[in-house]
């Protein structure tokens, strides 16, 4: 059996992201489309010039990794511009370092929940959002950049919903062989925590590393 991790291990984040930027941000600098993103988003554009960008139209002129624009462009800023972590009390400390494996509760749900035979096409959709935040952005050119900023995956504002949903109702079961008592259910709950605190924010969220 894999053994308890020591408190050495990455902490996990679920931060908030401004839910409709999500999906064009991470197109246009997959493909081609940075132009034309800034064209249409005037408070993306204020926002990067304000981070010091001269020509934020043009992707050629920004020296930074895909990484740190995919972030700075996404991340949810208060009234006068500073990040704010989503408030879910205790669950953002037991979310962030779980006392298992990789340290991650998504990790320990994907590998040890189970079809409790009911609603099994609510459970299909659970594996896949789940999938989706722990690997959307892995292997991309955003998934790593300048200073340590480390991204897994990311949910729109309706993913969010869908997802809690979904690790709400009764369409899993931990594993009879689950290695920690109890342990599904205590990854539930402060993943579900985390995402009510984000639809009370009507936001999306990005999975993040801090090593």
């Amino acid at each position: 059996m894999e053994e308890a991790i020591d408190a050495t291990t990455a902490f996990f984040t679920i931060d908030p992201m401004v839910s409709d930027r999500l999906e064009p941000a991470f197109a246009a600098i997959s493909g081609n489309g940075w132009s034309k993103l800034i064209a249409n988003d005037s408070e993306l554009r204020s926002r990067l010039e304000s981070q010091g960008v001269d020509n934020p139209e043009q992707r050629d002129s920004i020296s930074w990794d895909d990484a740190n624009p995919f972030f700075l462009s996404c991340i949810q800023l208060t009234s006068i511009g500073k990040p704010m972590p989503l408030e879910a009390g205790i669950s953002r400390e037991r979310f962030g370092r779980f006392p298992f494996g990789d340290g991650s509760p998504i990790s320990y749900l994907r590998d040890w929940i189970r079809d409790s035979r009911r609603k099994p096409e609510v459970l299909e959709q659970l594996s896949d959002l789940m999938e989706k935040l722990a690997t959307r952005m892995s292997g991309t050119s955003m998934e790593k950049g300048f200073g340590r900023l480390e991204m897994r995956g990311w949910l729109t504002l309706e993913e969010v919903t869908e997802l809690r949903k979904a690790l709400t109702s009764k369409c899993w079961m931990p594993s009879a062989d689950e290695p920690l008592d109890g342990g599904c259910q205590d990854a539930a709950k402060h993943l579900v925590a985390l995402l009510r605190a984000a639809e009370k924010r009507y936001c999306g969220v990005v999975f993040r590393v801090h090593i």
